[in-house]
């Protein structure tokens, strides 16, 4: 919601919405959407190899991009 009312904001200031990138916008939003819906998805005391297996359907299914997938299986080896 932050930055639905930042944007919103500087619309309302500036009265403009061209100078306002929106795939900046849906990029940020996009990812922040992608990170909750992981970590409900997969449970903290889920073991590495099932939550590596539930991040392959997810991307599987297109709820993740290669990169997103990429991201979150890195942070599996960690």
């Amino acid at each position: 919601m932050v930055l639905l009312s930042q944007y919103i904001r500087r619309a309302a200031i500036t009265g403009r919405t061209d100078n306002i990138d929106p795939s900046w916008f849906a990029g940020r939003q996009g990812g922040r959407w992608v990170e909750q819906t992981v970590r409900a998805a997969m449970p903290a005391a889920a073991p590495p190899a099932e939550r590596l297996r539930e991040l392959t359907e997810l991307h599987e299914r297109g709820v993740l991009t290669r990169a997103e997938f990429e991201r979150l299986r890195e942070r599996l080896r960690v």
